[in-house]
């Protein structure tokens, strides 16, 4: 199965499925998507807080803005607890797309749905620090086992390690399973030159 056909199962079956530890419904805030311009016309674009309908959008519309001013967006940054996983496949789709690596900083976090994003870069790094999480996915408050097994096939389909995607599947909602250095390792990521600024 292909990645567009595994997102757009993944879209239908989830509908407005959050993948985020179990959070009140009434805290419904987008992310905050900033760029920040680097040396040689290559921009950085950092993704902090909660994934929310509309990010995917707005991400698309950072990354435009930039190559039209003749700027490469060469990275994300990532700081999120996750959100909707409808929204993560969304962002790792846009992520996928432009080709750029991605990034979690010294003590930022990168769970649920923001791993998603994390393994659709096409170069990861991991500050020595980070935390970097899985778990299943919930719809409503209420543990989804539909939704877990289409997040699992999407990161499949991002080429994440089965190992990790097992422990994605079993770990229920309200916990996370937080990744070794040799699972990120596992993943490809660079762990020992990536150096905070």
């Amino acid at each position: 199965m292909k990645y567009a056909d595994i997102r757009a199962h993944a879209i239908a079956v989830c509908g407005l499925v959050n993948a985020g530890l179990v959070l009140s419904v009434s805290i419904v805030a987008a992310a905050e998507i900033k760029s920040l311009n680097l040396a040689d016309d290559r921009v950085e674009i950092s993704i902090s807080g909660n994934i929310a309908a509309g990010d995917a959008e707005l991400l698309r519309t950072r990354i435009k803005a930039a190559t039209d001013t003749g700027k490469l967006v060469t990275s994300m940054r990532l700081n999120s607890e996750g959100g909707s996983l409808l929204e993560g496949a969304r962002l790792a789709d846009v992520v996928r797309s432009a080709k750029v690596s991605t990034k979690v900083g010294q003590n930022a976090t990168c769970a649920s749905a923001c791993f998603l994003i994390f393994a659709a870069g096409e170069t990861k790094y991991a500050y020595v620090h980070a935390r970097i999480g899985v778990h299943g996915a919930s719809e409503n408050g209420t543990e989804s086992r539909k939704a877990t097994k289409a997040m699992a096939r999407i990161a499949e389909e991002l080429n994440v390690p089965e190992s990790i995607v097992r422990r994605m599947v079993n770990t229920p909602p309200t916990d996370v399973t937080w990744l070794s250095l040799n699972d990120l390792r596992l993943m490809g990521a660079d762990i020992n030159h990536y150096k905070e600024r």
